[in-house]
């Protein structure tokens, strides 16, 4: 994996710029262009790997360079007069995650809490690597007298006094147990004092060397041992307080005492305050608010974790909108990421009159590297529209982005039923967590990781890429599949990405006659759901080629909108759902908006009433097929089935588990929001193995007989629903759909069931009407799903 790279954007409009970025470390140069991304599955069953050449601008060769990852999440003020008293007092609460240092742990060391110290000069708050408190005065230390307990809350603060060179370090524990030592403060005679250095203040992290005008590093310096854990209260000022004092200057940071109603710290500390930051102000932002006199306000990097629980909190208001004052804290990992921030390689300004496709940059070496980076030309608004759009589910890729469950999930053979078959992408990233993790994996500290950026290289969302979980094709290149058969079936289409209908909402999708999902769009916006809702109601047709659709609220983070849309993505995994780790109690409702996580289902908005049918069951060994169900031969959709008998197999093949119906499936289920007018036209009930288990948002008792050879929900069911104004959706309910459609070169029934569909949908005009007869009241429990049970 020595060459590597990423887009400043997935969705590029014709007359664009896209820009691009590239590690070669190790050839002194690297060939690059611009190919046309047909199908990426290099299955020996299926057509083979195809892509076409692009003749672009960008083709060349061009010198390589090694760019690397500067990960960690930290805050800094610029170096100020204001930040280097002779005398100070640092103080503020702390959650540690990771205190101590363990060996095998892939950074250790001391941990910077709050800092201006640098190669011995200036001062500062650490934790050194045995998990105790230090205070940095210049080459001088002071430790506590014991290591801190992890995942707690503690007051620390230290005072030193220039004139006398007295140092002083507290260390108060939230909570001291019957056999706990008690928290007394430690002294020191710090002679030498501080010394100077032009570092920046910083936070969670300390500094290293000097990088000015190095994009890697916003600060001026290269950040070392940065903090795991949580900060709340940070304050500065610029002599050695007493402990009372210190304890005055925790309520904050108001002028002195005044005839408002609230009181202030005397007017002797007022006037030594220097910075007072409140981490509470601002949570969507990308700005830690000083609410001190001076406004030293701190600029966060790498997109810590806010809109968290403080040392206040109460356990009364989950919603930290509605108390601030008890979300004071940020949390900061040391393998945060927000954005590569390589320098740029290679540009390629779109032309004009490029089609809406699928693209790649192919990068190769002449020592054998390759790498893909894939996008997508997505045509104007106003543009000439073609009858066919398909919604390539981006923010289901970055949410998959870098998954580490391979190689650190501690279920992965559990999950996929067999030993995991790795491939270089799985071992270079466990090696490179700079690279960032997936929203499927925990942070180094165990907490779960909530962002995830496109602004660094995706390694699993590659061409030829095969997960771990299924040992074939998993979004990016399963979606490929589609796309392929779009091609093959010589479809006249366009592409769009979930940024784009989420930013654009209506007036992207109402260009099409159809719009057609990828495989997986399992992880959506509230505008993005919106949007297909306002589309399907006005007479558009909606193809949901996929499973485990609409499954987890995800919101796009309003601090990285100067770089473009869709570039960090936030998700909030709450008390239900297919999770691999649970945010923290009151910690549910986002950052980025401040609306609550978790799924979709349990904000009133059923994954069922999308497409007609939802979320059932998982399962990662086998794939099954269909069989047609009396609904099928239904007038109303009859016309689907032609040239398919009854009694076919429906995909019994497929390069995805070797079935259509397989991986995560879905079903009807009128109660969570399937229409009651729902056709069911075939299912795969009944042929599933143990490894496929249901969904543990349909039970709330732990119970026996809920894998696939036993329980009547665990199955697939293809499911139709006409919409007002002459819509309609047509729901296949199966991750692996689409691998079957490429089969042997889309010659067979399931290719041909889809393009029955796929005619009909695209047509001018609304839909024929239902029969006369079809034409009456329902309520849900009236629905009669017995031809769907095994």
């Amino acid at each position: 994996m020595r060459l590597t790279g990423y887009a400043d954007k997935f969705s590029v409009h014709p007359g664009e710029l896209i820009r691009f970025y590239v590690n070669c470390d190790g050839p002194s140069a690297f060939r690059a262009e611009i190919v046309e991304m047909v199908l990426g599955d290099t299955n020996p069953r299926g057509p083979g790997f195809i892509e076409r050449p692009v003749p672009s601008t960008a083709e060349g060769v061009y010198p390589g360079r090694r760019q690397t990852i500067a990960s960690g999440s930290y805050g800094f003020v610029p170096d100020n007069p204001l930040l280097a008293p002779a005398s100070f007092t640092l103080q503020c609460w702390i959650w540690p995650t990771t205190p101590r240092t363990d060996p095998h742990y892939w950074r250790h060391g001391p941990q910077g809490i709050l800092t201006k110290w640098s190669e011995g000069q200036g001062y500062g708050l650490f934790l050194d690597a045995h998990g105790h408190v230090e205070l940095r005065v210049g080459t001088q230390s002071l430790r506590s007298s014991y290591p801190l307990r992890d995942h707690a809350w503690h007051f620390v603060a230290a005072s030193y006094d220039a004139a006398t060179g007295k140092a002083v370090l507290h260390h108060e524990p939230q909570i001291v147990y019957a056999l706990d030592p008690p928290p007394a403060p430690v002294e020191a005679h710090f002679p030498l004092g501080a010394g100077k250095t032009t570092a920046p203040l910083l936070l969670a992290a300390f500094a290293g060397a000097a990088a000015p005008g190095n994009r890697q590093h916003p600060s001026g310096h290269v950040t070392i041992g940065h903090y795991n854990g949580k900060i709340d209260g940070p304050r500065l000022a610029s002599r050695a307080l007493s402990r009372l004092e210190i304890e005055f200057l925790k309520a904050g940071a108001a002028r002195g005492l005044t005839e408002r109603t609230h009181a202030g710290p005397t007017p002797a500390l007022a006037a030594d305050l220097v910075a007072a930051w409140d981490f509470s102000i601002g949570i969507p932002t990308l700005t830690a608010t000083d609410a001190g006199p001076f406004k030293l306000d701190a600029t966060l990097v790498n997109c810590p974790l806010r809109a968290v629980t403080g040392h206040n909190w109460q356990g009364e208001n989950f919603d930290w909108k509605h108390a601030r004052d008890e979300y004071g804290a940020i949390h900061f990992h040391d393998d945060d990421l927000d954005d590569a921030r390589w320098e740029e390689s290679l540009f390629w300004e779109v032309p004009a009159t490029q089609e809406s496709r699928s693209y790649a940059l192919k990068l190769t070496t002449s020592e054998g590297d390759e790498d893909y980076v894939p996008f997508w030309v997505v045509a104007r608004l106003g543009s000439p529209a073609k009858k066919i759009g398909v919604m390539i589910p981006t923010i289901s890729y970055m949410a998959y982005a870098n998954e580490h469950m391979a190689t650190n999930g501690a279920g992965a053979e559990l999950l996929s039923f067999r030993v995991p078959i790795m491939q270089d992408q799985n071992l270079f990233l466990a090696e490179h967590r700079e690279y960032g993790a997936s929203q499927y994996d925990v942070h180094t500290d165990g907490s779960g990781n909530h962002f995830s950026t496109r602004l660094r290289p995706i390694l699993s969302m590659r061409p030829k890429y095969d997960s771990f979980i299924a040992q074939a094709p998993w979004q990016y290149p399963a979606d490929l599949h589609l796309i392929y058969w779009l091609d093959v079936m010589g479809y006249d289409y366009e592409v769009f990405t979930d940024e784009d209908l989420t930013y654009e909402g209506l007036s992207r999708l109402s260009r099409y006659n159809v719009v057609l999902t990828g495989s997986h769009p399992e992880h959506n916006s509230g505008p993005q759901i919106d949007a297909l809702h306002d589309y399907t109601q006005r007479g558009g047709r909606l193809m949901y080629l996929g499973g485990d659709g609409w499954y987890w609220v995800q919101t796009y983070h309003p601090g990285y909108d100067h770089l473009g849309r869709g570039v960090v993505t936030e998700l909030r995994r709450c008390e239900s759902g297919i999770r691999g780790w649970q945010a923290g109690p009151g910690e549910y409702y986002h950052q980025s908006t401040g609306e609550l996580g978790g799924m979709w289902r349990f904000r009133g908005r059923n994954l069922h009433a999308v497409a007609g049918a939802g979320m059932a069951a998982q399962g990662f060994d086998v794939s099954t097929y269909f069989t047609r169900t009396p609904d099928s031969l239904d007038p109303r959709i009859a016309w689907a089935f032609e040239g398919i008998g009854y009694e076919e197999k429906l995909g019994n093949f497929g390069l995805c588990g070797g079935g259509a119906a397989g991986l995560e499936v879905d079903i009807i289920d009128t109660m969570l929001g399937s229409p009651p007018h729902t056709l069911g036209v075939a299912t795969s009930a009944g042929r599933h193995t143990e490894a496929y288990l249901l969904v543990m948002e349909y039970y709330g008792l732990s119970q026996p007989g809920i894998d696939g050879t036993q329980h009547p929900r665990v199955r697939a069911d293809l499911a139709f629903h006409e919409t007002p104004n002459g819509g309609a959706c047509f729901a296949f309910s199966s991750i692996a759909y689409c691998g079957s459609l490429p089969w042997n070169e889309g010659r067979n029934n399931i290719s041909r069931l889809t393009k029955n569909v796929l005619d009909r949908f695209m047509q001018d005009g609304p839909l024929p009407p239902p029969p006369p007869e079809a034409i009456k009241p329902r309520g849900r429990a009236d629905y009669d799903p017995a031809a769907l049970r095994p």
